[in-house]
């Protein structure tokens, strides 16, 4: 699966928590996320550094942005990751595995780097690519 296969494979299945998600499409979103957040929060940046610190207000659109594009990444990759525990033939509330502090984000990542099981499963079939 290609950069933009995945970024559209996601975007279609953004509220979608049925079927599977494979590593590139995975991983390749968490890459997109990273660029997109980093783009988002420049903006932030850039103004709270040249604004007088009396006009605080005027950051407040720039923050409402980048806070509603960052809510709508958060739910995405909630869903693949969802999706991508699915892949390996394990449940979606395998999620919340990685709430547990320090180790719970440790095993997230080691599950995310597991290979799909093979074939299909009860989330359904493989991704083979085309």
């Amino acid at each position: 699966m290609t950069f933009s296969q995945a970024i559209q494979s996601v975007f279609s299945k953004a509220t979608k928590l049925e079927g599977r998600a494979p590593r590139s499409e995975y991983w390749y979103w968490v890459l997109f996320t990273f660029i997109v957040q980093m783009f988002t929060i420049i903006p932030v940046i850039l103004v709270a550094m040249m604004i007088p610190q009396r006009d605080v207000w005027a950051i407040l659109p720039f923050l409402i942005a980048a806070g509603s594009i960052w809510v709508f990444l958060w739910i995405t990759r909630i869903t693949v990751t969802v999706r991508r525990y699915h892949d390996q033939g394990l449940s979606g509330w395998m999620f919340f595995i990685g709430v547990i502090p320090v180790v719970g984000g440790l095993l997230e990542i080691i599950f995310m780097l597991q290979p799909s099981q093979p074939g299909s499963n009860k989330y359904g079939v493989q991704y083979l690519g085309k």
